[in-house]
């Protein structure tokens, strides 16, 4: 069978092979800002505001605007079409009455069976 090892970590030492210097973390910001160059600093230069720059913001939203608009204008404009045209069949149907397409029937060279399988066909 095999053993079950059982570790103690309370019993062992612990071991620390790397230790810190005395006062190390004391003075580290100090001994890192000495050990850097010197340099000057580009976040003091003042920057020259153009008028661009202050119209430029103005004029994206302004821009941002007018493409929602016209988009939802295209959109309208397009389901209007589209209305006016069902309306437009609708009275295309509507035009004729009961008494015109009797008269039509009537007078046009179409046997009762042609007639009906037309209709027929056309649903």
């Amino acid at each position: 069978m095999k053993e079950e090892k059982t570790y103690k970590f309370d019993e062992r030492e612990p071991r620390r092979p790397f230790t810190v210097p005395e006062g190390y973390f004391e003075n580290l910001t100090q001994n890192i800002m000495a050990a850097l160059p010197e340099q000057e600093s580009i976040y003091s230069t003042s920057i020259k505001v153009t008028p661009w720059m202050r119209i430029r913001p103005y004029l994206y939203a302004a821009a941002a605007f007018a493409g929602i608009f016209f988009c939802i204008k295209a959109a309208v404009g397009i389901t209007s079409r589209n209305s006016q045209t069902q309306v437009a069949q609708a009275q295309e149907t509507t035009i004729y009455s009961d008494e015109y397409i009797d008269s039509f029937l009537e007078t046009a060279m179409i046997d009762d069976w042609t007639l009906y399988y037309t209709l027929v066909e056309s649903y």
